[in-house]
């Protein structure tokens, strides 16, 4: 029988991983390969992407912003296969061919996609430009052309077998493994590579109270934590109050899927706040809103482009200088050397932007300014520093009203509710102005910071006290500030506030079931219940090793095949962290004894207490770091089955 390789999971990273393996391939003398590729959902697309799914959801990231290719002088070590991204890819569908390099727009040409492509896209297609959010599923379509693709460029005598199933099991045979599948199939591999996405874990403890809440009481409707699609809205009524816990995107996916999609109209109104009237339909619930922060993340810019480039300059001096000194575990302060240097950069984009678009509102000059905020001792001091140099002093920038907006706030729903969306106007007029906003300007140098500092801090290298509490505050306010909806859900968002068909209710809440009914209630907000049949948790979780939900985890971790990556602790005590530790190289997995595993490797969102930048499709441009894991994981495998 032939060598066997499986790649379990078939959504960007397993295209990708297919991919890398016909490039791996590409010139090697004929052998025998059979290759197995399994997934429960689409395949070349997966669940997120489904091609069949609503054109209401969008992508969070830009037409122009996204690859699934390999450019030259990308560190991969099988040759580089250069295909189009997928805004190139849009134009080579509609005829564009201008400016679309030339191995791209051949392998599209090698490649055609299918002949319906266009015509089942081309409202959107005809409209997309390179700062467009394409819907989800043309997304899918782009990622099932690349699959396609990939299959066609592997060498005919590789043998490839789909299977449209779920890995329930792994266990050990000789010199390969045997997976099991959820439709009783079994297949044997010599090597296998796991791309799982977005793994769910074992409920909480507060989950698990709600479970029993739901025996209790039947009648409630609790829609969990998951990718929207796989939430049944169905169940929200039409004309209830509705308790959503969460401000993120998977709120923004709720609310498109509650209201476009049972047939309510947002209609342009310039005389309205949001430059939007919501018509109603009838059908669509009332939301009452919560989450952690409790106000909505921030719209992104509309550059009418691509986002422009951030400075960051006085971070990158600071990451260069801690790179070469190649610190170990738990040896770099991210509070004390890192942030401030981020703070500071935005400090200095929001000044650069007054100087430029308001100059008389520094009194003295902009290098004094500048001068004073890197004089400046810890970040809190900045808006000390900056305010002898301003003539306004609502010139003063100030990030902690920013990272907490509801600090202090206590009022009652109606007032809150009013605050927010008066502020979200003004968000809206910042995202208008885009480069001209010094705001914008500022917190863009915040969230462009997370990803260079998640690769400073990789393999565990932040102490665990900046871990826990300086980091996790930047990523999250950098989350907040920097990956929000497009412009157009804030509006809607705003418009369902006009219409009465949203409110907030608050930070920081605490949720129960009390006499037959959902109560939530926010300190915000003074404690006050809000009562509802339905809670939706509008959120997707991270996957977690420490109590793994799904039963590949958990056979791995039987067989002790798998083991959580550790941290050091406050004390320099082992911290297992909620990623399976993978062998940085070849991104096989570490089991409990500390060896490599000979056979399976593991990628992506899995991984990221361990490796940065786990959630980001590729950029063109950035020597993508999926791309990079792909690339090493298809070599090794190919080289332990003696094929390289």
């Amino acid at each position: 029988m032939s060598p066997s390789l499986a790649v379990v999971g078939m959504g960007p990273r397993g295209i990708s991983v297919v991919e890398r393996l016909a490039a791996a391939l590409s010139g090697q003398p004929p052998a025998e390969l059979t290759l197995h590729l399994i997934e429960p959902s689409e395949l070349g697309a997966g669940e997120i992407w489904r091609t069949d799914q609503t054109r209401t959801l969008c992508m969070n990231t830009l037409a122009g912003a996204v690859t699934l290719f390999t450019e030259p002088g990308a560190s991969v070590t099988a040759p580089v296969v250069e295909g189009p991204i997928q805004y190139d890819w849009i134009r080579l569908l509609r005829g564009d061919r201008d400016g679309v390099p030339a191995p791209a727009a051949e392998l599209f040409d090698r490649f055609p996609p299918a002949d319906d492509t266009l015509e089942r896209f081309r409202a959107e297609i005809d409209e997309t430009r390179p700062e467009s959010n394409p819907s989800r599923a043309l997304y899918g379509e782009y990622l099932r052309w690349a699959y396609d693709t990939a299959l066609a460029l592997l060498p005919d005598w590789v043998r490839v077998q789909t299977h449209h199933a779920q890995v329930t099991t792994v266990r050990a045979e000789g010199s390969a493994d045997v997976l099991t599948l959820d439709d009783g199939t079994e297949i044997t591999a010599e090597q296998t590579v796991l791309s799982l996405g977005w793994l769910t874990p074992a409920d909480t403890a507060e989950e698990e109270s709600f479970s029993r809440s739901m025996e209790e009481h039947p009648d409630l409707t609790w829609i969990r934590p998951a990718n929207p699609l796989a939430q049944n809205l169905t169940d929200i009524t039409a004309g209830e109050d509705v308790l959503v816990r969460g401000l993120g995107m998977g709120f923004f996916d709720v609310m498109a899927l509650c209201t476009l999609d049972r047939g309510g109209r947002f209609i342009p109104d310039d005389s309205a706040r949001s430059g939007l009237r919501y018509e109603a339909s009838g059908d669509e619930p009332r939301f009452l809103i919560t989450s952690g922060r409790g106000y909505p993340y921030l719209p992104k810019s509309e550059y009418r482009s691509l986002p422009p480039a951030a400075r960051l300059t006085r971070f990158r001096e600071v990451a260069a200088r801690i790179s070469a000194e190649h610190r170990g575990s738990a040896s770099i302060d991210f509070g004390t050397e890192v942030w401030p240097a981020i703070a500071r950069d935005a400090y200095d984009a929001f000044y650069r932007t007054v100087a430029r678009v308001d100059p008389g509102a520094i009194t003295t000059s902009l290098d004094e300014l500048l001068s004073a905020i890197d004089a400046a001792g810890h970040p809190d001091e900045l808006p000390q520093a900056v305010a002898p140099h301003l003539i306004d002093p609502d010139r003063v920038l100030d990030l902690s009203r920013w990272a907490h907006p509801l600090a202090g706030v206590r009022e009652s729903t109606d007032e809150l509710t009013e605050r927010i969306a008066a502020s979200m106007k003004n968000d809206i007029r910042h995202a208008v102005l885009a480069r001209e906003s010094p705001l914008k300007n500022a917190l863009w140098e915040i969230s462009a910071a997370r990803k260079p500092s998640q690769i400073l801090g990789a393999e565990g290298r932040f102490t665990f006290e900046s871990r826990r509490g300086e980091f996790a505050a930047m990523m999250a306010f950098g989350q907040m500030a920097g990956s929000g909806p497009p412009l157009f859900r804030t509006r809607q968002l705003l418009a369902l506030v006009d219409a009465g068909l949203a409110s907030f209710i608050g930070a920081r809440p605490s949720a129960t079931v009390r006499d037959g009914a959902w109560e939530v209630r926010s300190p915000t907000t003074g404690d006050t219940p809000h009562r509802s049949r339905t809670l939706v948790d509008a959120w997707m979780h991270s996957p977690d090793i420490r109590r793994p939900g799904d039963p590949l985890t958990q056979s791995l971790l039987a067989a002790e095949r798998a083991r959580p990556f550790t941290l050091l602790g406050p004390q320099g005590e082992p911290a297992p962290s909620a990623s399976p530790e993978v062998d940085a190289t070849t991104r096989r997995l570490v089991g409990a004894d500390g060896a490599l595993d000979p056979r399976i490797h593991l990628l992506g969102i899995p991984t990221h207490a361990q490796h940065p930048d786990t959630t980001i499709s590729p950029m063109p441009g950035t020597d993508p770091l999926m791309l990079r894991e792909t690339d090493a994981a298809a070599v090794d495998a190919l080289t332990q089955l003696g094929l390289r």
